[in-house]
Formats: C-alpha cells, structure tokens, sequence
C-alpha cells in the first residue's frame, strides 16, 4: 500500500505545472478556448454515437463532456489521470448534468499496461506527450488500446510560435522565461510539430492525417492567462534559479498593467494527428 502511495506522488510530482486551484480554473479555461478546434478534431477521426471512447491523461475532464456529446447514451467515456482529485470530481460533476456514460481510471500512462475496458474505438490524449519523458512509450501503449478500425487521436503544443502583436515586452519576456523553465524541465515545446514523426518511431505509421490550428486573443485574457501560467510555474523557476521572487513579483505586477492594452497573443500552435488502425479482417 506504501509503495502505491509513493509512486502516486511521484507521478503527481513529475508534473511541471501546479495542482493548486488557480491552474485548476487555468486548464478550465484553456480548454474552453480550445473547445471548437477539439470538436471539429473528435469529428474528423470518426467519433460517432455508441462508440467507446478513452481520454488519456483526461485533467479537468473537459474534452469528455465533448465526447459524450458524440457518443450518446449508447456509448461509453472512460477518463484516465494520475490526478484522481481533479478528474474524479470532475467527472461527478458531469455524471450529475448528463448521460450516465462517465467511468474513470487513476493512472500514470507511463506504468499503466493494461485497461480492462480496452479496446476502444477512439483512443484520445490533449497536452498529454509534452508532459511525459517517454512520449514514444506511450503512443505504443495508448496504439495497444485502439481497437481493429478504430483511432488514435493526439493533439499537443508547439509553444515556439507563440507571441503578441504588437510586442509587448512584458508579454515576449514571459513567454521567454516560461519556455526556458520547460525545458529546463526536460519538456519538448515543440512536440506538436513531431508528433507525425513520432507516430512513425512508435510504430503506429504515418497519420491519416495531422492538422494545426491557432489563436488570437486580446491582451486582457492572455495576460491573465500568462499571469496563472507564470504562478504555476514559480516552483520550478526558482529552483532552476531562471528569476527570483522580486523578478517574479515585478513581472506579474506588468503583466497585469499591459492587459489594458491594444496588443493581441498568438497562442501556441495546437496540433491534431490522428491514425486509423486497420480493421481485423485487413490484419489477417
């Protein structure tokens, strides 16, 4: 049972950003701005009434309201997190509002090697890889998962791109300083843009096909964002000695003057890639 426990903290530690409730309303309100480019990617790869659906990785469990949405009472939601305080009172939250479609599983994506609820007809992970140290490792496992014609569906960042326009200086130095704390951090910031290429060093294939979508926001909600994305990371920064907390201090303080601006954020590039495994009777 202490070994258990252990390796659940360490799971939740590996995570670079926060598990406070500022990143919790943060990741909510990512998600509702990536809302209408998740949907048309759930479409795209098939997701229909009465499939089976996993969300590896499932967070805030916001994607799966849009997946239940799709599948209908006839279909089922399995939602996976090594963060069970968050998913699973998110998922009674939607179990309270919806279709009784909901199920969860706490796990870590890096150990986890089998789910009694396998295979699934659309295998689903958002801003999962760029957090895992193994991100090949894991497209195998969750390819396992995917039944004969069913999908594989990915989308993470590429932060490279982001920026505001005009430059704001408090808004290209944050961005800077948030971009060297992931990779201090080991994390690739540009896993987006690979992950095609991942697909085929995993074993998968080339996509059936990968899309990139973007956005451009006003100061106002970007620099709150920013702000919350600055708080989360303040541990790992200080420990990577990238700002002190004076610096930190000062650069919210700015961030908050320039949300008054005219300026726009482009936000990172979101990048969705999907695969189609072969059906059975194609497998023989």
């Amino acid at each position: 049972m202490r070994a258990d426990v252990e390796h659940r903290e360490s799971a939740l530690d590996a995570y670079v950003l926060g598990r406070t409730q500022r990143e919790y309303e943060r990741l909510t309100r990512q998600a509702q701005i990536w809302e209408p480019v998740t949907r048309q990617a759930l479409e795209r790869a098939g997701l229909e009434a009465g499939h089976s659906v996993l969300d590896a990785g499932c967070g805030s469990c916001d994607v799966m309201r849009l997946m239940a949405d799709r599948v209908g009472a006839a279909g089922r939601v399995v939602g996976m997190d090594v963060d069970a305080v968050l998913a699973g009172h998110a998922i009674e939250q939607l179990s309270q509002t919806g279709p009784d479609v909901y199920s969860f599983i706490m796990g870590d994506i890096a150990e986890v090697t089998r789910i009694n609820q396998a295979p699934f007809d659309l295998v689903f992970a958002r801003l999962l890889l760029f957090h895992l140290a193994d991100p090949v490792a894991a497209l195998r496992r969750l390819w396992e998962w995917v039944r004969p014609g069913g999908t594989l569906l990915i989308m993470d960042y590429d932060i490279t791109v982001t920026r505001s326009a005009a430059q704001i200086p408090v808004i290209e130095r944050t961005l800077r300083l948030c971009n060297d704390t992931f990779r201090r951090c080991g994390r690739d910031i540009e896993i987006g843009t690979r992950i095609p290429s991942l697909f085929i060093e995993a074993g998968i294939g080339s996509p059936d096909a990968c899309t990139v979508s973007s956005v451009m926001l006003p100061a106002a909600p970007s620099t709150h964002m920013l702000g919350d994305l600055l708080d989360s990371l303040r541990p790992q920064i200080l420990r990577h000695r990238l700002a002190d907390q004076h610096a930190l201090t000062r650069l919210e303080f700015d961030l908050r003057a320039a949300a008054g601006s005219d300026s726009f954020m482009r936000w990172p590039d979101l990048t969705a890639t999907w695969k189609r495994k072969p059906a059975a009777d194609a497998m023989n």
